[in-house]
């Protein structure tokens, strides 16, 4: 199973300035991201799929790991490597009764008994935040550095930190031993991607 580190982009097409998102997924991908994510909630299942299979193609070719948001079933059509699911999601542990594909399993966290239950569920990598405060989702809570520096401590699963993580903030971020950092419009609204992707990817090639 590829292993989820380095930066790890969200790609949702209300925040890319009306780019296309498989266009956007090639600029991150020659900047050196890791892992991306198709993230929507507001487009059609169609498109989604399409950009899906396109993103994931890419993916492979560049040996990262693509995971698509809340759907299993568009994470199998689309041949991803895996599925993120937030707390209102299917359970991890129930993921094997949808599909027998092995998908790589993400979860949202904020707090200290989501970061243990998902240490000990199936699921693959623990995604926690939000770090700091975000105008890209309207439902996050409040997590923190030391929510991470804590996690380090109880978790062996690898640790993706989320939420308003940007170029003046990543190095204290990447200080708390995670390993990877979740970036989305600090990357997306940028005026070159891709340069600032490399920019953020030297923190985890040193």
């Amino acid at each position: 199973m590829k292993k989820i580190q380095g930066v790890y982009v969200i790609i949702d097409p209300q925040f890319i300035d009306f780019n296309d998102p498989v266009e956007m997924a090639k600029k991150v991908l020659n900047g050196g991201a890791k892992v991306i994510q198709l993230r929507s909630k507001n487009a059609s299942i169609k498109n989604i799929i399409k950009w899906g299979q396109d993103i994931s193609m890419l993916c492979a070719e560049y040996g990262a790991v693509s995971i698509i948001n809340d759907h299993i079933d568009i994470a199998c059509i689309t041949d991803a490597d895996g599925v993120h699911l937030g707390q209102q999601d299917i359970y991890p542990d129930l993921v094997s009764q949808v599909t027998t594909k092995d998908l790589i399993i993400g979860t949202s966290n904020a707090t200290i008994s989501e970061v243990e239950q998902s240490e000990r569920n199936e699921c693959s990598y623990i995604a926690i935040g939000s770090i700091f405060p975000t105008d890209t989702k309207t439902d996050t809570r409040p997590a923190g550095l030391k929510l991470l520096i804590d996690a380090k401590k109880i978790c062996k699963k690898p640790i993706v930190a989320i939420g308003g993580i940007n170029q003046d903030n990543v190095k204290s971020v990447i200080d708390t031993g995670v390993d990877s950092v979740c970036i989305v419009t600090a990357i997306t609204l940028s005026k070159d991607p891709e340069k600032t992707t490399k920019s953020l990817s030297k923190y985890f090639n040193n």
